[in-house]
């Protein structure tokens, strides 16, 4: 069964990117080519016919393999047939040259770098042969010959393409190594958010409490771990449905993220409970923070029942106190556990000598 069915419109979208900027690197290439391989072909006396053929393929054909592929069923894929067809051609012109070093070298380096960056080792596979089998033919249909001699106009004729197609392929390719970057930034972003409570989920919220466990221990900054647990949050969702919890949660998640500092970080532990990593505080001021958002969860209401009240059960541990990060988890869990023991709805503190609930450090 497929549980995932791509956007047809999507995949048109990028097959014409594709085609598009194949064209451009085509029409680039084409064009830096035709001057050093005319500049041959007139030293060696060649034919009007083979210079207006490569007029044609340098100029016209650009134009007609992007039409060709843009009104194709698979663009993307018409375009690889066309990139080896543009191989081929180019061994019909280094064979057309006789060999002539400089420019044969550059326009084989172009087409093997080009063609790699476009589709990888499978694409150039497919370019060498196209190349090495129109090579052959024309070369040995004119009687093998060899020309190793160039003029100094065939050398200055060849440096733009030495120069600026490489230039330009580079270019192209660090954008697209760019784009292809914050994609996946993106994408690892969206891995690591609860979609529902719009926080971070426990895959990120392990990697936060692991670095600001470490900055902790270097003496850069003190962090708290904060455990919140909805009480009774299973008599919400057998009252009122699972609709009404996710509701209840989502409100809550909503609360922390306007409650908690800008480098603090509000996650999703597991079920009914979250958590909040609390960055450069000290007690009186984490016991605000706390004491802030269990009085604003207590105003919270459920659209099916205004009368309905929630409550929250808060523990919470230094990093300093705790010996490993696993510790300083449990220290936080130990701590919920308590308050939950002693009838919820309160904030409780782990201390190495002794731990006491909000309520009773105001009492």
């Amino acid at each position: 069964m497929n549980y995932y069915t791509p956007d047809d419109a999507q995949l048109k979208r990028r097959s014409t990117r594709f085609v598009r900027r194949m064209f451009m690197m085509r029409q680039l290439g084409t064009f830096l080519c035709f001057l050093p391989i005319l500049s041959v072909l007139m030293e060696m006396g060649r034919s009007a016919g083979v210079c207006a053929l490569l007029f044609i393929n340098a100029f016209i054909w650009p134009y007609v393999a992007c039409r060709l592929a843009l009104r194709s069923r698979d663009p993307t894929g018409f375009e690889r047939k066309n990139l080896t067809l543009d191989a081929a051609f180019g061994g019909v012109w280094v064979a057309l040259m006789a060999l002539s070093p400089l420019p044969s070298v550059i326009i084989m380096a172009v087409l093997i770098s080009d063609r790699y960056s476009a589709g990888g080792w499978s694409q150039l596979k497919s370019a060498l042969q196209a190349l090495l089998l129109a090579f052959l033919l024309v070369w040995l249909a004119q009687r093998a010959p060899v020309v190793l001699t160039f003029s100094t106009r065939t050398v200055w004729l060849s440096l733009p393409l030495a120069s600026g197609y490489l230039l330009v392929l580079s270019v192209v390719s660090h954008n697209l190594t760019l784009s292809l970057r914050k994609k996946n930034r993106e994408l690892e972003r969206i891995a690591l958010m609860d979609p529902g409570l719009k926080i971070p989920n426990r895959r990120l919220f392990e990697r936060r409490l692991e670095s600001e466990y470490l900055r902790t221990q270097r003496g850069e900054g003190k962090a708290w771990l904060m455990l919140l647990d909805v009480d009774h949050f299973k008599q919400v969702n057998d009252t009122f449905g699972h609709e009404a919890g996710d509701f209840l949660l989502a409100e809550i998640s909503a609360l922390l993220r306007d409650s908690v500092g800008l480098k603090d970080v509000p996650a999703r532990f597991g079920g009914d409970e979250l958590c909040v990593i609390v960055r450069d505080a000290d007690e009186s001021s984490i016991r605000r923070l706390a004491e802030q958002i269990r009085q604003g969860i207590s105003a919270l209401r459920l659209p099916a029942s205004p009368t309905f009240q929630c409550s929250v059960s808060i523990g919470i541990a230094a990093a300093r106190d705790a010996a490993s990060i696993h510790a300083w988890l449990r220290y936080a869990d130990e701590a919920l556990y308590r308050v939950k023991r002693a009838g919820r709805n309160d904030v409780l503190i782990w201390h190495a000598s002794a731990t006491e609930t909000l309520s009773e450090f105001r009492s």
